[in-house]
């Protein structure tokens, strides 16, 4: 496999961290060290710290572990010491606007990201904040209200001595980057085709890249200008992106985007020529025929007037040719690369919201129903599928990997640890007895796991 390529002018993350949603840029690997073989509830632990509600990711430095919670309305940032477990403090957030949203998220669904020594956080119900290490608040940055019809999702990644948050929501969806010392606003780059998506941006060389609505696309780090997009993607992404030397593979899927639920929609002209019978210039739904009438109304109702504009009908339209697929692509371009840098895609059997995963050159992907598949991360062929024993249903929280392991944690915390291998096996099963939503971290030969009620230490004693 090629080593990873995270350069140039990215942070240099030590070993011994996972500075932020899914690890070092993404990857959901730390290898090197030994690490436990079985998790669970009834499985030795280092330490077990109660936590306050949330469902964002630990992230890890040296010295500290970082989260975000919310109790009582009111939304939290949250150190624990690594070693112990110990919460050394907590600082709620100066605002906590109560946005609509799905109601599998959360209010604090965005994980932290640090540089090594400060944390930055976002929260939909407020914006992004900065503070040191032991709680010092560095900065403040209000943003919203936000218009993601299933509320944000996205955490804030940090590279170059600045912080970049991808707000992609139904109006006025755009990248953010911003200092990380001042928290002052470098550049603000619109995305007028994205709609509301929950992808975490990665770092390639010096750029930012963002999966986002149909399309993925490569900004630069200095400026926010596009460098290349890759299009034909589906409508709404969750999973992060995994660079590998040259290359990117994703996973996008979303309800609606499946072959056989293509809609060839007329153009909005048309339809308000046939069917606008009030001659409004918009189209209400007693005005839309049953055969092409959304499932979701609302989703596509951008300003929630009850009508559909021009701009209503072509994310809708987009919708339904929107394509799901997981894919490889060759990085490296300018321009519209759609049709030279993609090298395959695979369109069976595909997960929602959990990443793909990149682990000694085989391409692992779990979907609901506990379905694993392995690829062959050069061609995209299938190596192996099976049903994972013990956890036959949802699946939030992605794959991660160290020591030859593959480590899967269900909705409602049941646990698979996989022999490592494009013939994977099943190595152990176990149990948290309630629910995971959260990605683990691995460092050092640790594993931290968040369930509702508690984050765990893992480690071969």
């Amino acid at each position: 496999m090629r080593p990873l390529l995270v350069l140039g002018l990215c942070l240099a993350v030590s070993a011994g961290e996972w500075p932020r949603f899914r690890g070092p840029n993404g990857t959901g690997i730390a290898d090197g060290t030994a690490l436990p073989a079985e998790l669970g509830a009834d499985k030795p632990f280092v330490w077990k710290t109660a936590v306050m509600k949330g469902k964002s990711s630990p992230v890890v430095t040296a010295t500290r572990i970082f989260l975000t919670g919310h109790e009582n309305g009111k939304l939290y940032t949250i150190a624990l010491d690594r070693k112990s477990g110990k919460i050394l403090w907590t600082r709620e957030a100066p605002g906590a606007r109560d946005e609509k949203r799905n109601a599998l998220n959360d209010p604090a669904s965005p994980s932290a990201v640090s540089d090594g020594t400060n944390v930055y956080v976002f929260f939909a119900g407020f914006g992004l904040l900065s503070y040191t290490a032991d709680g010092a608040e560095r900065w403040r940055s209000a943003m919203g209200p936000f218009s993601n019809f299933h509320g944000m999702g996205a955490s804030p990644i940090y590279a170059n001595g600045r912080v970049f948050m991808i707000v992609d929501q139904d109006l006025e969806a755009h990248l953010l980057s911003v200092d990380a010392t001042t928290g002052r606003q470098l550049w603000k780059t619109m995305r007028p085709e994205a709609v509301h998506s929950f992808s975490t941006p990665v770092v390639y060389k010096d750029q930012i890249i963002v999966p986002g609505s149909y399309q993925m696309v490569g900004y630069a780090q200095a400026t926010g200008k596009e460098v290349w997009r890759v299009r034909g993607m589906t409508y709404q992404v969750k999973s992060v992106p995994v660079v590998d030397g040259d290359r990117l593979y994703f996973n996008g899927w979303a309800p609606g985007a499946e072959p056989a639920e293509k809609l060839v929609m007329p153009d909005f002209p048309e339809m308000i020529a046939k069917y606008d019978a009030n001659a409004d210039g918009k189209l209400a739904k007693t005005e839309v025929p049953k055969a092409l009438m959304p499932g979701n109304w609302d989703m596509q109702d951008l300003d929630k007037d009850g009508l559909y504009s021009a701009r209503d009908w072509e994310v809708y339209q987009n919708r339904r040719r929107a394509n799901n697929f997981a894919m490889a692509m060759k990085l490296g371009g300018t321009g519209d690369i759609s049709q030279t840098h993609v090298l395959w895609k695979y369109e069976k059997s595909l997960p929602d919201v959990p990443s793909v995963l990149l682990y000694r050159n085989v391409l692992y992907l779990v979907r609901n129903g506990g379905i694993m598949q392995t690829l062959d991360p050069s061609t995209g062929e299938m190596k192996k599928q099976g049903r994972l024993p013990n956890a036959l249903e949802e699946y939030y929280a992605s794959p991660v990997a160290g020591d030859g392991k593959v480590y899967l944690i269900s909705r409602h915390g049941n646990v698979t640890v996989l022999e490592a291998g494009a013939n994977w096996g099943v190595r152990s099963s176990g149990t948290f007895e309630e629910e995971v939503f959260a990605t683990p971290a691995i460092a050092d030969g640790h594993m931290w796991v968040r369930t509702t009620t508690a984050l765990y230490d893992f480690a071969v004693r």
